[in-house]
């Protein structure tokens, strides 16, 4: 079940949910030392409730290991989240749209990665299951570099019954799987796509992987005997834009031209 609260640290972060979220920030904690009158602007008009603390003793609740630079928030990812039949009633469905699904992800640490490389890659959503799967928490969104605030997060119910709603809807469902015979460097991303990320342990679930139309492998050196999956993201996200230069906002160019 998602958290309805988490805390956040670091200006960074908090300024990318000042910015781009601002509804997710119900209070901030400042340390005595800081005096930012912008970001302090930002708070005001977020409507968030404003604290201060010595820098050396945070706030009760929060960890005393937590490096938080002195900024400190309470933001609500319920606020954060958007159900999924709002999400998909308003997107704009076109050859140029991609999401990621994450099926049943353990560690915070690559579901925040994958969230920083989708928004990098220019992906339209990164699809959550309700259950068994890690939540949106301070750190995944550290780890997403405050990126979980500008992506769109979108909880999902039943896997599979959202996986069959999306090739209703015209999308081309990728699995990633490191023993897939299809190299995704072969791959032409013609159609909307929806990329399933499996468990770090057991991969796409049985069940999943049968509603895939494609399994992509993603080549490596002989010497490397695989990618964890949020680096398995990036690669395959990667990919996907080469094709796709208008999801990066940038017009398109010869293929033999770097895009940076």
């Amino acid at each position: 079940m998602i958290r309805s609260k988490t805390y956040i640290y670091g200006r960074h972060a908090l300024m990318e949910a000042l910015t781009h979220a601002p509804k997710t920030v119900e209070q901030v904690f400042l340390a005595t030392h800081i005096h930012d009158d912008a970001l302090k602007g930002l708070i005001r008009k977020a409507g968030a409730l404003m604290s201060s603390f010595p820098a050396d003793t945070p706030p009760r609740g929060i960890d005393a290991g937590a490096v938080h630079q002195g900024f400190i928030a309470l933001v609500s990812t319920d606020a954060l989240v958007l159900p999924y039949d709002e999400f998909i009633r308003t997107l704009s469905v076109n050859p140029d749209t991609a999401l990621v699904l994450l099926d049943e992800l353990e560690d915070p640490q690559n579901v925040g990665a994958i969230i920083r490389s989708a928004a990098a890659f220019g992906i339209s959503g990164v699809l959550l299951p309700e259950h068994n799967q890690a939540q949106i928490t301070g750190s995944v969104v550290k780890v997403s570099a405050g990126m979980a605030f500008r992506i769109p997060l979108v909880q999902i119910g039943n896997v599979n019954m959202t996986v069959r709603d999306l090739k209703e809807k015209g999308f081309w469902i990728y699995g990633l799987d490191e023993e897939a015979p299809h190299p995704i460097a072969k791959e032409v991303f013609d159609a909307p796509a929806v990329f399933i990320l499996g468990n770090e342990s057991k991969g796409i679930r049985a069940k999943t992987r049968e509603l895939c139309d494609v399994l992509l492998s993603i080549a490596t050196n002989e010497q490397c005997e695989s990618l964890n999956v949020g680096a398995s993201a990036a690669v395959a996200l990667h990919q996907w834009s080469l094709g796709h230069p208008k999801a990066l906002h940038l017009e398109a160019q010869p293929p033999s031209k770097k895009i940076t």
